[in-house]
């Protein structure tokens, strides 16, 4: 089951606009909003409707957003910081029903460029993603996975 979970995760970051294989690719609201929004979103088949997105600690990570709806306002709570946002996703580790994603974020705002590796936790129940965990350091999903 946990292979099947990664594949389900990979999948919901190609839903995203991502490359799961690897390689920087921007965050596209607009695209978000189209996959996560209306009478029956594509988002709908790999997320939970009351999937949460926890956001890593601090001034840029945001607060708890819960639904489809909450997905867009984290995305767009983080875009409005940076002028572009590109994710790479470096690698991918199965625990139980708990998929972890260790990715390189670039965040660039005006002159300044943030280059840093994040991890996030993905919990799955029955093929869907119920909750995501965003945590500022490479251990972080790492440390919360072996914990639960």
């Amino acid at each position: 089951m946990s292979r099947e979970n990664i594949e389900v995760v990979r999948d919901a970051l190609r839903l995203w606009g991502l490359n799961p294989d690897g390689g920087l690719a921007p965050i596209d609201l607009d695209h978000l909003r189209d996959v996560f929004e209306g009478d029956s979103p594509p988002a709908a088949e790999l997320f939970d409707p009351e999937v949460e997105i926890h956001p890593p600690e601090g001034a840029v990570g945001g607060s708890l957003q819960r639904g489809y709806q909450g997905v867009v306002s984290n995305w767009s709570d983080l875009l409005a910081t940076f002028d572009e946002f590109l994710i790479d996703p470096l690698e991918y580790r199965q625990a139980g029903e708990q998929v972890v994603v260790i990715q390189r974020n670039i965040g660039r705002m005006g002159e300044m460029e943030v280059d840093e590796t994040h991890s996030v936790l993905f919990t799955l129940r029955d093929r869907r993603i119920v909750r995501i965990q965003v945590f500022a350091r490479r251990e972080g999903a790492l440390e919360a996975a072996s914990a639960g």
